[in-house]
């Protein structure tokens, strides 16, 4: 009974050689495919340029002291730049937060 024989193997019996051998391209491949990812950049730099920006969300509002009385208010204005310990400035803040929480003036 004669031998069988058996097929030569490849020398690369690796499924990443093979694909690699299938993905191979030339220089003019190479080209086209920086022309068309050149091509996507500058499609999406010039929307993001075109386009007008999303609306941010608006700043909440700030809290002044024109609700509070005009002596106060003054008070306040005078305390912002005090830097020693003074107790009208102490009082006139903490008359200031009681207004801001809501909370009655006989209430501590």
């Amino acid at each position: 009974m004669p031998r069988a024989r058996r097929r030569p193997r490849p020398k690369d019996v690796n499924a990443s050689v093979a694909s690699a051998r299938a993905i191979e391209m030339g220089r003019a491949g190479k080209l086209v495919a920086g022309a068309i990812v050149g091509g996507m950049a500058l499609t999406l730099a010039l929307l993001a340029a075109v386009d007008p920006p999303a609306p941010r969300a608006s700043a909440p509002p700030r809290i002044s002291g024109a609700d509070a009385r005009p002596e106060l208010a003054e008070t306040l204005r005078r305390c912002r730049t005090v830097t020693v310990a003074d107790a009208e400035c102490e009082a006139a803040w903490e008359t200031k937060r009681r207004h801001f929480f809501g909370q009655e003036e006989d209430e501590k």
